[in-house]
């Protein structure tokens, strides 16, 4: 799937994935403007913890040595808390957390979601790659939001994101009491 000459795209998903800076290039973008901390949402597990990982590439760091201090105390008292528990959590996970760098989605531990919301909420992660999931019910809000397109796999295939999904998503740009308006 690509470009057709003339045609259009082959495939709507090549399209779609084509309109995407690459996470790099966006996080550079979204901090030169003072855009962070923000939710990235991508409609798949694999792709939330794929561009968490394109985000630890990149050169220049997101937090400072200062609030890595605080994260490290943060995830120290986490592990003392959740003991025996730990076991089964995922060791990058927590690196991550450390560059300020995250992933919410189902597909993870309901601790290390918890950790996340924690760390975000004390403004130490710059950027949340999450399902949509944590555009409903929970207080994540951040500066900026991005959704990634506007269609996603449903039931039937490919389908149009909701109107209602995504004022949820847009939602969560605008931090009460910070910021004047939400990107």
């Amino acid at each position: 799937g690509g470009w057709r000459g003339g045609g259009g795209w082959a495939d709507p998903r090549a399209q779609a994935r084509s309109e995407i800076a690459p996470v790099p290039s966006l996080l550079r973008e979204l901090s030169h403007k003072a855009m962070l901390p923000a939710i990235v949402f991508i409609f798949s597990r694999a792709g939330c913890d794929a561009a968490a990982e394109q985000a630890a590439a990149l050169r220049a760091p997101l937090v400072g040595s200062d609030e890595v201090g605080r994260i490290e105390s943060i995830v120290a008292d986490f592990k003392r808390a959740n003991g025996a528990l730990l076991d089964s959590l995922d060791v990058r996970r927590f690196e991550l957390l450390q560059l300020g760098i995250a992933s919410h989605h189902a597909g993870m531990l309901p601790l290390e979601k918890a950790l996340a919301e924690q760390l975000f909420q004390a403004n130490l992660l710059k950027v949340v790659f999450a399902t949509e999931t944590l555009a409903a019910g929970i207080n994540m809000p951040a500066r900026t939001t991005v959704v990634t397109t506007l269609s996603k796999r449903g039931d039937r295939g490919v389908e149009p994101l909701a109107a209602s999904a995504l004022l949820q998503m847009a939602g969560r740009a605008g931090r009460r009491g910070i910021d004047e308006r939400g990107n």
